[in-house]
């Protein structure tokens, strides 16, 4: 019996040795055949990979800046690139919760000496900040330039619920108002240009809409005041706001507007200058570092300034060498220029400048001051660049014996 289990178990060994090795000369063959499919498999997959790398970009994340620079004074692109791309303005949205304050003061609905309150909800803000307390008080005066000045988040949510009781209905209002301004491709979702959390919209704008509203900020001269100021103190001089436009300072005649940068939108920036009577707007949009918006910018209004000349052609106020007769005047009068002619043209245009007066037909004296009487108009050549009313710079008096006039 003992050798008869010794015999099975040796046959049960030799059982087992020779299922091993049927299975490893299987696996041997799989490999074998599978081989060459395999190597081309593996090879696909790094294609495929090293393709996705190079041909996917960071979502939202521009691939190049596009800009413009704008004449304010006209609204007219002098040179741009891609300026109706849309992208995400980041911290330039504050500029439009600005123009709201600016434009409810204008209207007596707030002073700048008004008291702002913090809420529980803008302390909370993060990003760049002057770390306001719940309930901690400051005038639209310290407010603004908090928000223009150090791009406080916390600022900028703090006026817009003091602007209209909410952040929404302020969000709301922006909108509204970048529709009047024709902002065509602007779509406001806060108020302090932050990225988006999950669910929520981007804040989306252009360079063109954005030169629109920067047009529109600098008929108030306040917004120059806080936007050209390098560094002020806040909160007693406890905290200093720091103006992140490297160009206030540095490129001559800048004095505004707004930065605003994440890692999506890219670098903003909208700025203006002047140099002499001329005044340019420059929008640059998704640069790729912090610098190059600088430079873009500074290029970009340099080239400007060389390019372009202002000429004012007229002032308001001015009479003109032009003499009008007109029935029943006791005499031949000049009328003079109701407002100002200011140009923006190419300096080889400078010499192509012409101007003529032009009177309405059928006026008869006597004719009051400041009377319409015609147009004094400003051509480039053979277009039409320009024009101010004419008018009577003082009384037009009928003559005594206008029945001899009208009979001459």
């Amino acid at each position: 019996m003992r050798r008869s289990n010794r015999l099975g178990a040796g046959a049960g060994t030799v059982a087992r040795w020779v299922r091993m090795v049927a299975a490893i000369l299987i696996m041997a063959l799989s490999v074998c055949a599978a081989g060459p499919v395999s190597a081309r498999t593996r090879k696909t997959v790094v294609q495929k990979t090293a393709v996705n790398k190079t041909a996917t970009p960071k979502i939202g994340a521009p691939a190049t800046p596009a800009w413009i620079v704008v004449n304010p004074a006209t609204d007219e692109m002098l040179i741009g690139q891609e300026p109706d791309r849309p992208g995400a303005p980041a911290s330039m949205t504050k500029m439009m919760v600005a123009l709201l304050v600016m434009e409810a003061i204008r209207d007596g609905q707030l002073k700048l000496s008004d008291p702002v309150q913090t809420s529980a909800w803008a302390s909370h803000m993060g990003g760049s900040r002057v770390y306001l307390k719940h309930k901690e008080v400051f005038p639209v005066e310290e407010m603004m330039a908090a928000m223009l000045i150090g791009s406080a988040n916390d600022a900028a949510v703090a006026l817009a619920e003091h602007l209209t009781g909410s952040v929404a209905a302020t969000v709301q209002r922006m909108n509204d108002r970048a529709a009047t301004l024709n902002m065509k491709e602007t779509r406001f979702a806060s108020v302090h240009g932050l990225p988006p959390g999950p669910g929520q919209s981007s804040d989306v704008t252009t360079p063109r809409d954005m030169a629109r509203l920067a047009r529109e900020l600098l008929k108030f001269p306040d917004i120059l005041r806080w936007t050209s100021t390098k560094e002020a103190p806040f909160r007693d001089g406890t905290f200093i706001l720091r103006n992140s436009n490297k160009l206030i300072g540095t490129f001559a005649g800048v004095d505004g507007i707004k930065t605003g940068h994440y890692t999506q939108a890219g670098y903003n920036l909208t700025a203006t200058a002047t140099r002499g009577s001329l005044r340019l707007i420059a929008v640059v949009m998704g640069a790729p570092t912090n610098d190059a918006r600088f430079q873009e910018a500074a290029r970009l209004l340099g080239e400007g300034f060389n390019r372009y000349i202002g000429i004012t052609v007229i002032k308001g106020g001015t009479v003109v060498d032009t003499d009008v007769k007109i029935p029943r005047a006791v005499r031949a009068f000049r009328p003079m220029a109701a407002q100002d002619v200011q140009l923006m043209v190419k300096r080889e245009d400078k010499d192509n400048i012409k101007t003529a007066v032009e009177i309405q037909p059928n006026l008869r004296a006597p004719l009051p001051k400041g009377h319409a009487v015609g147009a004094y108009i400003v051509r480039n050549g053979d277009k039409e660049v320009g024009r101010t009313p004419l008018v009577t710079a003082g009384e037009v008096p009928r003559t005594a014996f206008w029945w001899l006039t009208f009979w001459k």
